[in-house]
Order: structure tokens, then sequence, then C-alpha cells
């Protein structure tokens, strides 16, 4: 198979794409970037994919480089009749003031730069590649990371596609060669003194001697490791939502049933307690680990303030006075429904009614979005919570194999933060999602031929 029909694949089987879902490519003038924008061209002409233009951001810091980058960029845009989108930003004032490195200021500027292309209803598609996959598990490694940051960069994130995962970098270059298309060099690859760099001058070709196809074993690695860790937050999504309490800006858990649970879990709820009072702040290993280890007292972990009652240890953001408060998207209600039955928020946001069990509707079609949604009374069963959305919150939209991000899911469906917060996530008793209310369907609990019962769920203002 010819390299654009691996891409196709590829996107095929991780949902990258939709026949509606505009596709711009980012392109930096490289040659990973210039690969990909000529396959996905190729893709479009084979009505596989809607390429709506080309997105160059200027960093700055190159000089006039950086300039013939952009001029190359357009002039390849303009050879294959795209639109082409240049954006300046000004990487090393952006670093001054931030105090990081330009290498970190120019993630941040590549990420807003993306966020405002996305607002159009636009998806970007990045050029990393196999080997950038490799050199990402390895920084990772060294780091300390576990199996969710070793499963490496996903093939869609949010409004980011990351089509050429499977591809190596040289074959990518001997697959321009081959078609006599030229690319831009930049020069600060060849600084070995950023870490990346660094993996890929001096470390792969190492560990190439030791293994010839290490390469593709890392990024072996990284997708058996994905599917592992999905796993493992999906059951500490339902053993977080048994065992958390949250109450106006504090959560409590019992740790005496946390340390019952299998360690990789019982870290994982303690996350997600901390991630819910102090959301701006990603605990570590050493954060969780440290809470399990404790028995009385009180100690500060990664932001948080944790009180110790007994069994009982109660979290709660340690920032005091003029310090961000707690972010309420983070604080859900959880309620109770039972089928048939309807509850309203406390503060007044919305009425949620469920009716049923009841026969079947004539047509299995369900609408994927809207106020109100008929979902498989098997799967949903009789006893339901309510809540708002929590950190490590999977889905597995309607028609979709994988589980995806409720917040990737808000970004796609463009929600504002401060209305996150008001979105009921109707949950089963297993802590499935069954309904993002009013945006999307949990794929297990759509009405199909074989249903025999259905639930109707309406929400109100």
């Amino acid at each position: 198979m010819d390299l654009a029909g691996r891409v196709r694949a590829f996107a095929e089987r991780h949902g990258l794409w939709t026949a509606d879902e505009p596709v711009m490519a980012a392109v930096s003038g490289g040659a990973d970037s210039v690969a990909l924008l000529l396959i996905l061209h190729e893709l479009a002409r084979q009505s596989r994919v809607q390429l709506a233009g080309v997105a160059h951001l200027h960093h700055h810091i190159r000089g006039v480089s950086a300039d013939e980058d952009a001029a190359f960029v357009a002039r390849l845009a303009d050879r294959l009749s795209l639109p082409f989108d240049l954006a300046h930003d000004d990487v090393p004032a952006r670093a001054r003031r931030a105090g990081a490195s330009l290498e970190v200021a120019g993630r941040h500027a590549r990420l807003d730069y993306f966020e405002r292309l996305a607002r159009g209803g636009r998806i970007l598609a990045l050029a990393h590649t196999r080997s950038d996959q490799a050199e990402t598990v390895l920084l990772r490694l060294v780091r300390g990371a576990g199996p969710r940051g070793l499963s490496g960069m996903a093939p869609r994130s949010g409004h980011r596609i990351r089509p050429l995962l499977e591809i190596g970098r040289e074959e990518l270059r001997d697959w321009l060669r081959a078609r006599g298309e030229g690319w831009r060099e930049d020069e600060t690859n060849d600084d070995t003194a950023i870490a990346r760099n660094f993996v890929r001058r001096a470390v792969m070709p190492r560990l190439a001697r030791l293994n010839p196809a290490a390469e593709r074993a890392l990024a072996r690695a990284a997708r058996i490791l994905g599917p592992d860790a999905d796993l493992l937050d999906h059951l500490a999504d339902v053993e977080s939502a048994r065992l958390l309490r949250v109450e106006a800006a504090r959560v409590s858990v019992d740790m005496h049933e946390v340390r019952r649970l299998p360690e990789a879990l019982g870290r994982r709820v303690l996350r997600a307690a901390c991630l819910a009072v102090a959301p701006a702040r990603t605990p570590g290993w050493e954060d969780t680990d440290a809470v399990l280890r404790a028995r009385t007292g009180r100690l500060e972990v990664g932001g948080v303030r944790v009180e110790l009652f007994g069994d009982l240890a109660v979290l709660s953001n340690r920032a005091r006075g003029g310090d961000r408060p707690m972010d309420p998207i983070q604080i859900p209600a959880a309620l109770t429904l039972d089928v048939p039955g309807s509850i309203r928020h406390p503060s007044g946001w919305w009425e949620l009614e469920a009716l049923g069990p009841m026969g079947p509707p004539a047509s299995a079609e369900v609408p994927p979005h809207g106020s109100r949604v008929v979902l498989d009374a098997a799967a949903l069963g009789r006893h339901l919570t309510i809540r708002g959305w929590q950190p490590g919150d999977r889905v597995q939209p309607l028609g979709l194999v994988g589980r995806k991000k409720l917040q990737d899911v808000f970004v796609d469906r463009k929600v504002p933060r401060d209305e996150r917060a008001r979105v009921p996530v109707v949950v089963d008793a297993q802590g499935r999602i069954a309904w993002v209310a009013g945006h999307v369907i949990g794929e297990p609990f759509r009405v199909t031929p074989r249903s025999e019962a259905v639930v109707v769920l309406t929400l109100r203002p």
C-alpha cells in the first residue's frame, strides 16, 4: 500500500476526520509537514478528506531563514491552489515575558494559533511521525512517566490530528525525494542542547545498535500502553464516582476503601480528588503516594490541603487570599434520578426528566445531540446519577469505537468554559457516561433494532 493509502487507513481506523470536517495542514516547511500536505492533497483529490488550506506560524526566531520558510510554504500552497493562513508570534518576546525557554514558548505559541484556527470549526493536521513518537516515549520515560505518559501522542487530541504516527521520518524523506519535492531545513534541529534533538541525534542511533527496529519498538510500546491506560482510567472513573464526595469547595474520600483497591486504581482515584479541588495543578506519583501513606494529621501536596480524620480524608484547595479560587467547573453536583422520575438542579440551572421504560420507537434512528434523547433501557438501568463533568471523564460518543475525553468533547462542541459546569452528565450505575445532556450520547446506550424497551430523557431549562 502506498503512503496515501496507509494514511487513509490510519485515519479511518482512528476516526481522524469526518466528511464534513474541514482539515487544515500545519506546515512548517520541513520534510515531515511538506509530506503531510502532499499526502492530504492526494487524498483530497480522491475525495477522502476535505482539505481546507495550509497554516504556517512565523516564530520570529531565525530571522531571514524564517522569512524564507514562510515564503516557501506560501508558494507550495499556491501551487496546490490551497488557501494559505500565515500568522506571526514573537516567540523570543513571549519567552522573556514568561521566563521560559524558546522551545516551551514556541509550543505555547503554536497551541494558541491552533486554538484560533479551530474556532472556525476546522481541525489541524500535525506532522508528528513514528520517529517523533519514539522520541516522545523516551523523553517521558526518563522523566518517570506512567502508562498514560508512555502511551505517547494520541492520533487525535480534540481538534488536532496526527495522520503520520505510523510512518517513519526517513520513509517520508525518501518519498519526497522520489517525487522530486524539496523542503526546508531548520538549523535549530541540530542543537543537541535541546532535549529532543539530543535524543534524536545521540540516543536513537545508539539504541539502533541494540535493536535496528528500536524506533518501531518504542512506537509499538506506546500503542500497547494507550489502551491499557484507557482501561485503568475507566475503572478509576467508576471508583471515583463511587468513592468521591464533592461538597462546596471540598472533596472527601474514604481512605479505607481507597487502600482496598489495587494500587493503580487507588492512585488514580486520589489524583481525580486532587484535580477536583486544584485543577490548575497536576498531582504526581509522589503526591498520591504521600496521601496513601498518611494516617493522621494534615499535609499539603500539589496545591491541595489534605486533612485526615481516621479513614476519612478531606481535600481542599490550599490557595488563600488573592490566589485564584477553585474553578467551579470542577465542583459537580451529584444527584440521583430514578427511572421514571425527574429532578431539578438545586441552583435551578436545569430540569431532567426520565420517562419509561416503554416500548421502542418504530425507528432506531436517534439524534446524537439535542435536549431529548432515547436510550436503550436495558443498558441504562433504573438508577442514574446526574453530576457535572469531572477531571478524567471519558465518553464513547455515538458511532465511535474509542473513548474521548469529555473536555475534548466540550472543545469540539465549542461549549464556553464558564458554561461547562452547568452541563448535566448522566451516569449509569456502573459509572459509564450515558448522555452529556444536549451534546453527545454514549455509544453503549444507543437504541438498536434489538432494543426491547427504551427510556426517554428530556433536558429543560
